[in-house]
């Protein structure tokens, strides 16, 4: 869950650099021939508005409005008892209470005529039926996909958000680094690690576990508690101020395999290989590569898949994106399990997050 506390850092996350990202999308719509667009967000779907407003919902939903030339509005199904909250923690030029999303971005666009008729809607098949249907019973306004309009302008990652990443990074990196010597049970370790990220500053923390790598490599959701077998892996989503990453460590009780450490520097070595044709085409790994997963941040989830091994799709994101990058290898002696942020390279070799 969110973390109770939920701030806007203007030196972290400077209000020009929200700007910037509106008016990059507001470009992309006018080549569109989009009179406005519309972004859905909720607890589960935050990422398209945080990364453009800095709002992060942690209850309830609100609705977006990118008019073509002036700042959006938040339509927000919120007490109104909010809203002075929600207007220190993010960088809109409107909030208005909606306590009916779909009436209430009718009611704008019966205000606002000139930005109504050809509507973008991020993720279209996503947006609930609720919020959708007053817009698709008016007559002159039509709702078209603006998926890949969106997707278009989030990546690649500007600064502000590489430096957000870098610290999400360095919050996992901490929290593994810090995790008791002797834990047993996976509710000892899943507390420490969440603790330890929580306390970084992380506003979201996920975590799955493959309590034993001897019978079991699959990531999990653990609710209850398992005890840990001599060989783990656990894999963390951090969230801070938007940025979201995903780092997954293969731990043991006792000093780390050598078959480990190759399997670490062949991932190491890969992982900067991102964005060249095809990263299968460097260092053979030192066991069967069983799975791996290329992620970044397009829509409203935190992360979203854009190639994998089961897909057969070479990585596909423009150069100095953030991703996410996850691998699984059996080796001789049993499965690792391997992930971490990096930023995209083209011509020249990426770079991991750290």
């Amino acid at each position: 869950m969110r973390r109770g506390l939920i701030s806007w850092s203007r030196e972290e996350v400077p209000a020009a650099v929200l700007e910037n990202r509106v008016s990059r999308l507001q470009a992309a719509m006018r080549n569109a021939g989009l009179g406005a667009v519309l972004v859905y967000t909720s607890f589960a779907r935050p990422s398209a508005v945080a990364w453009l407003t800095h709002f992060v919902p942690y209850w309830n939903e609100a609705l977006l409005v990118v008019p073509p030339d002036v700042p959006p509005v938040l339509l927000a199904a919120f007490s109104k008892r909010v809203h002075d909250w929600i207007r220190e923690v993010s960088h809109v030029g409107e909030v208005r209470a909606a306590p009916d999303l779909g009436r209430a971005v009718l009611k704008y666009f019966d205000e606002h005529p000139a930005a109504a008729g050809r509507i973008g809607v991020v993720e279209l098949d996503a947006l609930p039926w609720p919020v959708a249907a007053p817009l698709i019973d008016r007559h002159g306004i039509s709702l078209v996909d603006a998926t890949g309009v969106f997707a278009g302008v989030r990546q690649p990652a500007d600064e502000v958000e590489m430096r957000l990443a870098r610290r999400a990074s360095q919050i996992a990196a901490g929290a593994f680094g810090g995790v008791p010597a002797g834990i047993r049970r996976a509710s000892q370790l899943l507390a420490a690690l969440e603790g330890s990220a929580r306390l970084g500053g992380a506003e979201d923390v996920q975590l799955r576990l493959a309590a034993d790598l001897g019978s079991e490599a699959t990531l999990r959701r653990v609710e209850g508690d398992l005890p840990l077998a001599n060989r783990y892996a656990v894999q963390m989503l951090v969230t801070y101020k938007a940025a979201c990453v995903r780092v997954t460590r293969s731990l043991c009780a006792g000093a780390a395999p050598r078959s480990w450490q190759a399997a670490q520097g062949w991932f190491a070595q890969v992982g900067a290989r991102i964005g060249e044709s095809n990263f299968a085409a460097g260092p053979a790994a030192p066991g069967r590569l069983t799975y791996w997963q290329l992620e970044s941040s397009l829509g409203s989830k935190p992360l979203s898949a854009v190639a994998d091994s089961q897909s057969g799709v070479s990585p596909m994101l423009p150069e100095g994106s953030l991703a996410s990058f996850s691998v699984r290898i059996d080796l001789d002696d049993g499965p690792w399990l391997g992930g971490g942020a990096l930023q995209v390279g083209g011509r020249a070799a990426g770079a991991w997050i750290a």
